[in-house]
């Protein structure tokens, strides 16, 4: 009997963690995520940005804690979801590293290339389009693919957000 593997890891493709903000479904380029923790404890810090919840003290290194929705542009609804599925995730960009809530995250999953959609260009409210790379069904859901990369502004560090410079 010929062997033959359940998953063949040759396939092209991108390897997306997958996540739940609200009712809509985002998804973030795995090598980009440092981490995924339960909530710490948050600290606001005076000053920060419209865009930083507070910061996080995650062994000894202060993390900024943006908050997605504004970075998105998006309406963050009061959460009526069990706590114990919120997550926060920590992203590694070129600027920093840097964390977000989520409230649930789902899945890690391998989507091809080609079936990422360009997202439609409409009329584009306060967001920023550019953190958008595509759009995938991923497990019967649209997710949204983001690029952590322009998940924060060009003109501002993580470190920055930290001390809010």
């Amino acid at each position: 009997m010929k062997y033959e593997r359940a998953y063949d890891r040759s396939r092209k493709g991108v390897q997306l963690v997958t996540f739940r903000l609200g009712a809509e479904y985002y998804g973030i380029h795995v090598s980009k995520v440092r981490e995924i923790l339960r909530p710490l404890e948050l600290f606001p810090v005076p000053g920060m940005g419209k865009d930083i919840e507070g910061v996080i003290n995650l062994r000894g290194e202060i993390i900024p804690v943006a908050k997605l929705h504004l970075l998105l542009g998006t309406v963050h609804a009061a959460s009526n979801d069990v706590p114990r599925k919120r997550r926060t995730i920590i992203i590694e960009a070129s600027r920093g590293s840097f964390g977000f809530f989520v409230d649930e995250v789902l899945e890690v999953t391998r989507i091809q290339t080609e079936e990422m959609q360009a997202s439609p260009d409409l009329a584009r409210g306060e967001g920023r389009p550019d953190v958008v790379l595509g759009i995938a069904k991923v497990s019967g859901r649209m997710v949204v693919c983001l690029d952590s990369e322009k998940l924060i502004p060009d003109d501002v560090t993580a470190k920055e957000l930290a001390i809010g410079g």
